[in-house]
């Protein structure tokens, strides 16, 4: 039986071919491959973000607690934030995630609404449903992640989270 290691090691060695292809390939043979796929499969290309992503964007592969991106602007640290955050929510693999920003505009304009946050990174079947009111994302298989401002601090006591995005920290208070 396969396990979860031998798994991830397979997985990103196909990419890592794939991605080899795709950017080392005539506009031809790109073309000729892509022409071979359906559009769920373009789909999930489009959406399989390790593909895509730098490997500095990609979460350690070792055991981790704090994983700090401090890089200029247009690295894709949202972008690979609220990667992240969707790989926790349609994987199943934590509980209540903490999305904490600056202001709740700047969590629900970047991280959430932006053009590298949550909403527009999720493929439209996995995309979560956004009530703003409650501040809250719900994905379709029941993920939860609640939102947060650094000018209010208080609000994270009491919710047991898993796992927090915490975005542009060097701006709190």
């Amino acid at each position: 039986m396969i396990n979860q290691d031998q798994c991830r090691i397979f997985v990103t060695s196909y990419r890592k071919k794939l991605n080899d292809l795709l950017q080392t390939a005539t506009p031809e043979i790109r073309q000729t491959y892509l022409n071979t796929l359906d559009r769920e499969e373009l789909i999930y290309l489009l959406y399989d973000w390790p593909l895509w992503a730098r490997d500095k964007q990609l979460p350690p592969e070792s055991d981790w607690h704090i994983w700090l991106l401090m890089a200029g602007r247009g690295f894709g640290k949202t972008r690979a934030g609220a990667e992240w955050v969707r790989m926790l929510a349609m994987t199943g693999t934590c509980g209540l995630i903490a999305l904490v920003g600056h202001t709740m505009d700047d969590v629900r304009h970047v991280m959430i609404e932006g053009a590298s946050g949550i909403l527009q990174v999720s493929p439209p079947d996995e995309k979560p449903t956004w009530l703003p009111s409650r501040r809250l994302l719900i994905w379709p298989n029941g993920a939860k992640a609640r939102c947060y401002s650094s000018e209010d601090p208080n609000q994270l006591r009491g919710p047991e989270h898993e796992k927090a995005w915490c975005d542009e920290i060097a701006k709190w208070r």
